[in-house]
């Protein structure tokens, strides 16, 4: 359970359900994913905001969730992958690992593998477009939850 009360029991008061996935997961490397996923959630509109001073609870939550499990966020700077796209590309690689176990990780790497700037890319090499892509599956299988999943079959062409 977290040791900042204050910033839990402002939580927990204002959205019980919320406040019961924070005790459960606390601790946990699922605690990140989804103290992100919430922060995420409310600062692109996808749901309604949180009040202001749950908001500061959960970032404050979260940066003391941070700094008590230290080993448990996410981090692929020994995989292998990781290790041909940051030797190649530097900068690429601090934006991958910056965006590693979090929803922004799918955009960005789509950003990199298709051109939208009408033809004017290079492209990367051959190893560092597959290490893209390896990376890329690693991190759907490693945070699925991130990803609702799509039923095609029940959509309607409306």
């Amino acid at each position: 359970m977290p040791n900042n009360k204050s910033a839990f029991a402002q939580v927990s008061d204002a959205f019980p359900m919320f406040g019961a996935n924070i005790k459960r997961l606390w601790g946990t490397k699922d605690f990140t994913t989804y103290i992100k996923a919430l922060l995420q959630d409310a600062r692109d509109g996808s749901k309604t905001g949180f009040p202001e001073g749950v908001l500061s609870a959960l970032i404050r939550l979260s940066d003391l969730h941070d700094r008590k499990f230290p080993e448990l966020q996410p981090c692929i700077d020994n995989n292998e992958n990781f290790k041909v796209v940051n030797e190649a590309f530097p900068r690429i690689g601090s934006k991958i690992s910056a965006c590693w176990g979090t929803a922004e990780f799918n955009p960005y790497i789509s950003s990199l593998l298709h051109d939208s700037r009408g033809g004017n890319r290079k492209g990367f090499p051959f190893e560092t477009l597959m290490a893209l892509h390896a990376l890329s599956e690693q991190h759907n299988k490693e945070y699925a939850q991130l990803y609702p999943l799509i039923d095609v079959w029940t959509q309607s062409d409306t």
